[in-house]
């Protein structure tokens, strides 16, 4: 801390100005974040209609979900590299135009005999994903004062999950397993074409609409990381990051919960077909009832914590939520209805969902002054491997062993991570830099902290 105020006093005192413009950004941002989650269930929710239309195997289709693991854990580190050195603009725009060109390369692939135009549209869409990852936190700290920071980062993750429900949404309105091939061809199309032509207007979009950062920064504690850590020692930041043994127990708790998440959405039509073989169509409304409830959790505890700045307190209470609702899950799918599943899926969406928030908010305090997209990516990069790992070993049991045997996996997972989390410790070194710096400048900069037009 002292070494901040020492930055910004050498600096003088910083000005302060929030701008109107970080609302177009924001928009922009979660709307590209939108498009490039819509694929990623679209196939797996509908893996019974897939294997038939396409003649594959189930495997074959919880790859277009996987792959996504597979680019991250070689492209997370580059790409965060990148947005270190040149800053959001670039980072956000090329995962615009990525995404666009994958949407369109699906477009090739609704045709039955190109099976290998759908694998590699997702990749080229999942690479897309990794310039535009560990950018939440670092939209929010460039563009927007410290009051709605969590609310800006919570925005940006229902941009995701929001994309992901409309995938799972739309997916059983386009293709049944009750249809013609000629059908489900017309449904393939329509969707991947419509979805291919929006994110080509959404990539012009952000050409002409997207800064790449304010004039003045929005908050105190903006200013002096800026003073203190300059952009572009990202190697060197990540070495300092993963010295702090508090983030390393985040690490792993954020990396389990998440690797239980991926597992259940990725696996979730072989979990209905097996347990209700008669409703497999309902499978993208379970997962986009996941999305939703995850959706409004999100935005609630963004809120929240940029109400009360009780991250630790958060953490733990979805931590709780998620591990509790993960139990249900594995009783209720092989002892009760359907209806009742409707109900355990949507509390295991609000809490598993809403952690991301907390999570990310914890990383950068824990981290400060870093840049904030430097611990977001060393979290987002171990997830893939890890979540890929489990992933693949949760289908393997549950293909050998049963789905009980590999619901107690999962179960077992959240059990570590949640006693993992109950051992971060409560140091929030942004939020003291934020209250310190501001009562020094608040004389002079309390005008300045009004909207300022751009």
């Amino acid at each position: 801390m002292d070494v901040v105020k020492a930055a910004v006093a050498e600096a003088g005192r910083p000005q302060i100005k929030v701008y109107k413009r970080r609302w177009v950004i924001l928009v922009l941002y979660v709307s590209v974040l939108l498009l490039n989650a819509v694929p990623w269930m679209q196939y797996t929710v509908l893996a019974d209609v897939v294997t038939a239309y396409y003649g594959i195997s189930y495997e074959s289709v919880e790859w277009t979900a996987l792959v996504y693991n597979v680019t991250a854990t070689v492209l997370v580190v580059p790409a965060a590299y990148f947005l270190d050195k040149h800053g959001l603009r670039p980072s956000v725009l090329l995962g615009a135009l990525l995404t666009a060109a994958g949407l369109w390369l699906r477009v090739l692939g609704c045709w039955p005999e190109h099976w290998w135009a759908v694998l590699a549209g997702h990749a080229i869409v999942s690479i897309a994903t990794n310039f535009l990852v560990s950018a939440p936190p670092r939209v929010a700290a460039v563009w927007f004062p410290a009051n709605e920071v969590s609310s800006a980062v919570g925005a940006s993750i229902v941009g995701s999950m929001g994309g992901v429900s409309i995938g799972c949404v739309l997916a059983p309105m386009t293709a049944r397993a009750s249809w013609t091939l000629e059908e489900n061809f017309k449904g393939f199309l329509g969707l991947n074409l419509a979805l291919a032509m929006a994110a080509t207007l959404l990539f012009a979009a952000v050409f002409f609409l997207f800064k790449q950062a304010p004039p003045l920064p929005p908050s105190p504690a903006q200013a002096a990381a800026a003073a203190t850590v300059p952009s572009g020692n990202y190697f060197a930041s990540l070495r300092t990051i993963i010295k702090q043994p508090s983030f390393i127990l985040l690490l792993v708790c954020f990396n389990l919960i998440l690797s239980v998440y991926v597992a259940i959405t990725t696996v979730i039509n072989r979990d209905i077909t097996e347990f209700f073989p008669d409703r497999t169509a309902e499978t993208g409304y379970l997962a986009t009832l996941i999305c939703l409830t995850g959706m409004v959790a999100t935005m609630v505890f963004g809120i929240i914590l940029d109400k009360t700045k009780k991250f630790k307190e958060l953490s733990i209470i979805t931590y709780f939520g998620a591990f509790a609702s993960v139990i249900m899950y594995s009783v209720c799918i092989a002892t009760t209805s359907m209806e009742v599943l409707y109900v355990v899926a949507g509390i295991m969406g609000v809490f598993m969902t809403s952690y991301f928030v907390p999570a990310y908010e914890m990383a950068v305090e824990l981290t400060y002054p870093e840049p904030e997209g430097n611990p977001t990516s060393i979290l987002n990069w171990f997830m893939q491997p890890c979540s890929l790992v489990f992933t693949l070993a949760y289908s393997r049991i549950f293909t050998a062993y049963g789905p009980h045997a590999a619901h107690g996996l999962l179960v077992a997972l959240m059990a570590v991570g949640f006693v993992s989390q109950l051992f971060i410790p409560k140091r929030y070194r942004r939020r003291e830099a934020e209250l310190s710096l501001a009562r020094d400048a608040l004389p002079a900069e309390k005008p300045l902290m009004k909207d300022a037009k751009s």
